[in-house]
């Protein structure tokens, strides 16, 4: 696999340096991101870069602000080297090392009983790899039906009058506080939906429609904004497990898993064996 090698430029005049085997590299400032950007300048994911038969190849995945190669907007674009990706005012530089290292020829000579001993050790080893290869190969179809991430809003509240104020304060106060680590906590971001909710009737109880409306219209865009990241990794994982890259299945799944979190069904206990099936089979790779 090839080594892609970063200088990364903070708006603070840090520079950062960056080493990682990858075949695709996500730029963004959320907390799953392999280069993670101040949360002031960059989206939660903000560019892709690929490795690819003729190079690196660079994806916008968001366009607030707009990067740039060499201080041009692009959607897509290849990264040539020296070229100067912007993502807000950092500055990244990639360098891609490929190459191996080929093997000197090896004298024969006659095993010892230790060798022996050895391959007594290894080649089980071996096997167990197949088995283990065999096994995820097997791996059950994405079951069709996906849990709901949230119950139906609330339809009343629990006070009245002034307790009803104070509740909806203190909640609208704990669910912005939750958006706000939604970036780096996915289920912060699930967790602000039903308080939010819950705030806004309670400001409705309480008299105060504006602020009822605020709440409710923080839990509508919320609502939509993760739902569709939810159907995003969705559709990333399936099409990280046709094209083989289980690098790429494996942390997919793990943020699928946060999404799910406290669910129960199909679609979880799939999640959950999938994710399973790919540490040991990367670790078997690795060994």
């Amino acid at each position: 696999m090839a080594t892609l090698k970063f200088q990364v430029k903070l708006p603070t005049g840090e520079v950062e340096h960056l080493s990682m085997e990858a075949g695709r590299v996500l730029i963004g400032s959320g907390a799953h991101c392999e280069i993670r950007l101040p949360v002031d300048q960059a989206r939660v994911e903000h560019v892709l870069i690929e490795v690819g038969p003729a190079g690196l190849f660079v994806r916008a995945l968001s366009f607030e602000p707009p990067p740039t190669v060499n201080q041009i907007a692009f959607q897509q674009a290849p990264l040539t080297p020296g070229a100067r990706l912007g993502v807000g005012a950092c500055e990244i530089y990639v360098e891609l090392v490929t190459g191996g290292v080929s093997a000197a020829p090896v004298k024969k000579r006659q095993a010892s009983p230790v060798a022996w001993l050895l391959m007594a050790i290894i080649v089980p080893a071996g096997f167990y790899t197949l088995l283990v290869e065999d096994a995820v190969e097997a791996r059950a179809p994405m079951p069709r039906e996906i849990p709901e991430l949230w119950l139906p809003p609330v339809g009343s509240c629990a006070y009245a009058g002034g307790q009803a104020l104070a509740f909806a304060h203190e909640k609208m106060a704990v669910a912005d506080a939750k958006r706000e680590r939604r970036p780096f906590y996915v289920r912060d971001g699930i967790q602000a939906v039903p308080i939010y909710e819950a705030a806004s009737v309670c400001f409705r109880a309480g008299g105060d429609k504006p602020s009822g409306d605020l709440a409710e219209e923080s839990a509508k865009f919320l609502r939509r904004d993760i739902a569709d990241d939810f159907r995003t990794r969705r559709v990333r994982l399936d099409h990280a497990l046709i094209v083989d890259d289980d690098l790429s299945a494996q942390k997919e799944a793990r943020v699928l898993l946060q999404f799910t979190e406290g669910k129960s069904g199909d679609y979880v206990a799939w999640l959950t064996a999938l994710d399973r099936q790919l540490k040991i089979k990367l670790g078997a790779t690795k060994s």
